[in-house]
């Protein structure tokens, strides 16, 4: 598995790091002694083939995993070892889109995207829609798809509509799980200029 920067960094400040990481399943053993920076302002694409370890790793940076061995630093913090309401913070400050959309299947696409603004901020249901209807417009999604369900969609507007949902906060970095698996050519390259645009519009940081 190797790791290839798509853009500079625009700043020196590392956002992620990784050391001497070890992963392991039984006695599988998926990462070991791996090392890793990402800084501030980066378009990262982790590449592997399938069973490489590359959702793991994911999965781990964003501390729904414990590390075998090694550390994990993100924004700065070692999320294992923060109480909950540090952790929560630093968490609001991040985005994921997982690799099936993890999308509520009996909520439409504003409603999804209303699941984080009304759970992690002070936004009455009202506001919390506004702002859910510029996140599906930043998603490039048509505004007719707002009251959509997810079984309603397309595989390119799912994928667009979990990515609306995962800027739903303003996160500081876009963590994106296999985010052109199922799309055809076209799409996929649709998705991965959106998020160049994005990067330069909103300085993200895209792993």
């Amino acid at each position: 598995m190797s790791a290839l920067p798509v853009a500079p960094a625009a700043t020196p400040d590392t956002l992620i790091a990784v050391r001497d990481l070890g992963t392991r399943f039984g006695i599988q053993v998926v990462h070991e002694h791996l090392d890793l920076e990402v800084p501030r302002g980066v378009i990262l694409g982790v590449v592997g083939g399938s069973g490489t370890g590359k959702s793991v790793l994911l999965r781990t940076i964003i501390g729904l995993r414990r590390p075998d061995a090694g550390t994990v630093r993100l924004l700065g913090a070692d999320l294992h070892a923060l109480p909950p309401p540090r952790r929560i913070a630093i968490e609001r400050r991040i985005g994921v889109l997982f690799q099936d959309g993890a999308l509520f299947s009996s909520l439409s696409v504003v409603d999804n995207i209303c699941v984080p603004l009304l759970e992690h901020t002070a936004l009455s249901a009202r506001d919390a829609r506004r702002v859910a209807t510029l996140k599906i417009a930043l998603a490039g999604l048509p505004q007719d798809a707002r009251d959509k369900y997810p079984s309603e969609l397309s595989g390119g507007m799912r994928k667009r509509a979990a990515l609306a949902r995962a800027l739903a906060l303003d996160p500081e970095i876009l963590f994106l799980d296999e985010p052109t698996s199922g799309l055809d050519p076209v799409t996929a390259a649709g998705f991965d200029h959106l998020l160049r645009t994005l990067r330069d519009a909103l300085g993200l940081t895209v792993y």
